[in-house]
C-alpha cells in the first residue's frame, strides 16, 4: 500500500503547530503531517543529517518558519536547495514578517511561496490548510525517474 505524502511543518511555536495540524486535518488534505521544532530536526527528517539512517518518506511540501532557534529557516532552505536529494521539494516560508526584504530573501534562496502568519477567528489556520491543499492535491509535481535496469549479455 502506498504511503500518503507528508507535509513537514517546521515551527517552534507549539500553538501555531497545534492550529496548523487541526486546520489541515479538518480540511481532509490526504497527507501525514510531520513536525520539526527546529532546523536540525527538519534536516534530519529530510534525510540531510549524516546520522539519519533511512531515506526520508516522500515530502509533498515543507512549511518552514523563518524564526527558528539555532538554524534559521533561511539556513534550512539553503541546505534544502543545495542537496540533490531535496532541491525539488516545494518550500513555503511561513512567518510573521511581511517585510519586503524578508520576502525577497526567501525567494532568492529558492522558496516556492511566502505566507504571513495570520489570526482568523472564523477559520483558524485556514490559510495553511489551503496552502497544504494546493501543494498536496492541486500542484502537479514532476515525476522522479527511476534508472532503467541494465540487461546483461
Amino acid at each position: 500500500m502506498k504511503r500518503p505524502p507528508a507535509i513537514l511543518l517546521v515551527d517552534d511555536d507549539e500553538d501555531h503547530v497545534y492550529v496548523a495540524r487541526r486546520a489541515i486535518a479538518r480540511s481532509e488534505v490526504p497527507a501525514e503531517v510531520r513536525v520539526a521544532s527546529d532546523g536540525i530536526e527538519a534536516l534530519r527528517q529530510l534525510g540531510l543529517d549524516p546520522e539519519a539512517p533511512d531515506p526520508p518518506p516522500p515530502i509533498a511540501v515543507v512549511l518552514l518558519d523563518v524564526g527558528l532557534p539555532g538554524l534559521s529557516g533561511w539556513d534550512v532552505l539553503k541546505r534544502i536547495r543545495e542537496s540533490e536529494r531535496t532541491r525539488r521539494i516545494p518550500v513555503v516560508m511561513v512567518t510573521s514578517s511581511n517585510r519586503p526584504e524578508d520576502v525577497r530573501r526567501s525567494y532568492e534562496l529558492g522558496a516556492n511561496s511566502y505566507l504571513v502568519k495570520r489570526a482568523d477567528r472564523s477559520r483558524p489556520g485556514g490559510y495553511l490548510a489551503e496552502a497544504a491543499h494546493y501543494w498536496v492535491d492541486l500542484n502537479e509535481a514532476p515525476r522522479v525517474r527511476q534508472p532503467k535496469a541494465v540487461r546483461a549479455g
